[in-house]
């Protein structure tokens, strides 16, 4: 039997399993996104949390481990949007991460996602283009490979989940699904969201690509924002 200590991982979600056990969606720095099981824990009222780096140890092969052991390294206290959009980056990698494949670029903008969900003096909407950028980039859809200084600022750009990034076709326009002009492009690259309008059409743009892999399935927290009607949005 495999067992692995000392590794670094975070909470995505977490449900009762059985009478006492506790069935968890990780994302560790060894195997990417795991499934594993933490027993007894319900009844001794101590559980990793979320938004939170953790030190774990497991045992086991397969799809789900058994795990073993964790110590909270630190992390951030969330509340109000700020805990709404920490769910919503939680459920898009359990969504979306392919299972047993190490990621350490991606757990490294997650990470980072979630330090900048807890500084209150950061804007929210830079914080979460910049992960979903970073997941779509990882599922292959061809905007790591766009050369920024190629695009002209003012010409509308199409980016296509299977044929990547081109030039808009002649009844495409500013507002139709999965285009951006070629400004806003060069801010989402670049990270240097700075304007609303470059905001507005990267948030667009990389909603309708992630609903492209989610198979028009719904985002649940998405619903939270809707319900609340925050001051940013997913």
């Amino acid at each position: 039997m495999t067992t692995v200590s000392g590794t670094i991982a975070f909470v995505l979600h977490a449900r009762p399993y059985r009478e006492s056990s506790l069935l968890l969606e990780l994302l560790t720095a060894a195997e990417g996104r795991m499934g594993a099981v933490l027993r007894g824990v319900r009844d001794r009222g101590r559980r990793p949390p979320l938004f939170a780096s953790l030190e774990v140890t497991w045992r086991g092969r397969g799809e789900l481990r058994t795990l073993t052991g964790w110590e909270e390294l630190g992390g951030v206290s969330l509340s109000g949007n700020r805990a709404v959009c920490g769910l919503y980056i939680n459920e898009l990698a359990v969504r979306l991460l392919p299972r047993q494949i190490p990621q350490p670029e991606f757990l490294a903008v997650y990470a980072g996602t979630l330090s900048a969900l807890g500084d209150p003096g950061l804007a929210l909407e830079p914080a979460l283009r910049r992960y979903e950028l970073a997941l779509l980039n990882l599922l292959g859809e061809g905007l790591e490979f766009v050369v920024v200084e190629d695009l002209e600022p003012r010409r509308l750009y199409r980016v296509d989940p299977l044929s990547g990034v081109r030039e808009a076709d002649p009844h495409d326009t500013p507002s139709s699904p999965r285009t951006i002009q070629g400004e806003a492009l060069a801010a989402l690259l670049t990270d240097r969201l700075d304007t609303p309008a470059h905001r507005i059409q990267a948030k667009r743009l990389l909603r309708g690509l992630l609903d492209h892999h989610l198979d028009g399935k719904p985002i649940l927290s998405r619903q939270l924002f809707a319900r609340g009607r925050p001051d940013v949005s997913s």
